[in-house]
């Protein structure tokens, strides 16, 4: 899976298949085809590597171009998430915040890193509070203490190892 985060990105494989991302552009690659990346501007991705015997979400079809921020709505008061993928090693998932809500302290039950989408946030992290907008990024130790509160709606994906 290729999460575009700035620029642009072509992906193509054999027999024609092309398909160009932007930033904020998401896909997953099709399977026993190989595939090959190129960009004339320059790029900032994430690639996330998805085995064929990964649990995959039905609406996430490969070799269709998707944005993480809109595979999950706002909703008043309230948290929506949806794994994307997951296997027993990691878990990504996408989750919208309405304005106010959040996920009070815990720790972090394996590595994971924080994509900003949408909106803004605050991250508690060790006990110091950090700012987070679309477009940036946050990583958790394992073991960390953490909270996401959404100070204006916000939407994030989040990539966890577990162990």
């Amino acid at each position: 899976m290729i999460v575009v985060a700035a620029g642009s990105l072509e992906v193509y494989g054999n027999n024609g298949f092309t398909r160009n991302l932007e930033t904020g552009d998401s896909i997953v690659t099709l399977t026993d085809t190989p595939m090959g990346m190129r960009t004339s501007e320059g790029t900032v991705y994430t690639e996330v590597a998805v085995r064929k015997d990964d649990i995959m979400n039905e609406l996430i079809k490969a070799g269709e171009v998707f944005r993480l921020a809109e595979l999950v709505p706002y909703a008043d008061g309230k948290i929506v998430n949806m794994d994307v993928v997951h296997n027993d090693k990691m878990k990504f998932v996408v989750m919208a915040f309405d304005e106010g809500t959040g996920l009070s302290e815990h720790a972090a039950p394996g590595e994971a890193i924080i994509f900003a989408l949408d909106g803004e946030g605050v991250i508690g992290y060790e006990g110091e509070e950090h700012p987070i907008q679309a477009g940036e990024n946050f990583r958790f130790a394992k073991g960390g203490l953490h909270s996401v509160k959404a100070t204006r709606k916000f939407k994030m994906a989040l990539l966890l190892t577990l162990e």
